[in-house]
């Protein structure tokens, strides 16, 4: 690994990144009059994840991509095991494990995304069974806040695959996007829960200031995926869509708010995304999926 790598690898301080909007969500709601004792399981994920976000990071940069696609299968088991809890009001996106529920699409969709960016310039078959399989998920569920931001964030890797003809790319982000749509014709009956979906309102509403305070703590969420942060441009770049999608859609619907609002699955979600993007800046040169060669000119050569 080259020392470049190694500084790319070791990054601990992104780890630190959520801690803003952890503490002013859990202010928020203490002011709110909302039970700030829900965000002790925040503090939780935050510490089981960083911790392996750690261990990932310190994988050796082709361990993840060599297992992404059996990971990314048993992910989207996980999530469809969702329909076999009993829901809320017909809803099913939890995992139950004991007294706590667990947003299970939260925490398998980097999962997902991390096997179809491995296998996207090989075999895009499999990042479209990937890709078509989990929104289906969503669809069914229905979540249609995870089934939009994943939705976005497949079609923006499966348009880049660039081994594929491009109306096999056109087809796959279509019914992708189709499912994902999907998902928002279901009848979604959840109320809004203020200390989870509706956290920014709230800091907002106790002072203007706080508000642009909660924005700026969230936006803080999407640097590991800036360019120069990790590398792993597949990867980050589905990631960076996923993590921002995920922040808007509270905006159009009773959505959770990633990281800030009560809730560990997207907690844990973001530190598995971050140690893979850690890990990803170990893999060594040369390792990248081969990409399609440029096509000569009807010459026969290519110019430089």
């Amino acid at each position: 690994m080259t020392s470049t790598q190694a500084r790319n690898a070791a990054r601990p301080w992104l780890l630190l990144l959520p801690l803003p909007a952890m503490l002013l969500g859990a202010f928020t709601a203490w002011r709110s009059g909302a039970p700030a004792g829900a965000f002790i399981l925040n503090a939780a994920a935050a510490a089981l994840g960083a911790g392996v976000a750690v261990l990932l990071g310190r994988q050796p940069g082709l361990t993840l991509p060599r297992a992404a696609t059996p990971l990314a299968v048993i992910a989207i088991l996980v999530t469809a095991s969702t329909l076999l809890f009993p829901g809320l009001e017909g809803i099913h996106r939890w995992v139950a494990l004991g007294p706590v529920r667990l947003h299970a699409s939260a925490i398998a969709t980097p999962w997902v995304l991390l096997g179809m960016s491995a296998a996207l310039h090989q075999r895009l078959a499999v990042s479209a069974a990937l890709a078509l399989s989990m929104a289906a998920v969503h669809a069914a569920q229905p979540d249609a806040g995870q089934g939009t931001a994943f939705a976005l964030a497949a079609s923006v890797l499966l348009a880049r695959a660039q081994l594929a003809p491009w109306p096999a790319r056109a087809a796959t982000c279509a019914g992708v996007l189709a499912m994902g749509a999907m998902a928002w014709l279901r009848p979604d009956p959840l109320a809004a829960v203020p200390h989870v979906e509706r956290i920014v309102q709230l800091a907002a509403g106790l002072t203007p200031v706080l508000g642009a305070v909660a924005v700026l703590a969230l936006a803080l969420l999407l640097v590991p995926t800036v360019p120069g942060i990790t590398v792993g441009r597949d990867l980050s770049l589905g990631l960076a869509v996923y993590l921002a999608a995920t922040l808007c859609v509270p905006a159009l619907g009773n959505f959770p708010v990633p990281v800030m609002g009560a809730g560990a699955g997207p907690v844990l979600g973001w530190y598995l995304a971050t140690g893979m993007l850690m890990a990803a800046a170990r893999r060594p040169p040369g390792s990248s999926p081969p990409r399609r060669a440029p096509r000569p000119p009807r010459g026969g050569t290519l110019e430089a």
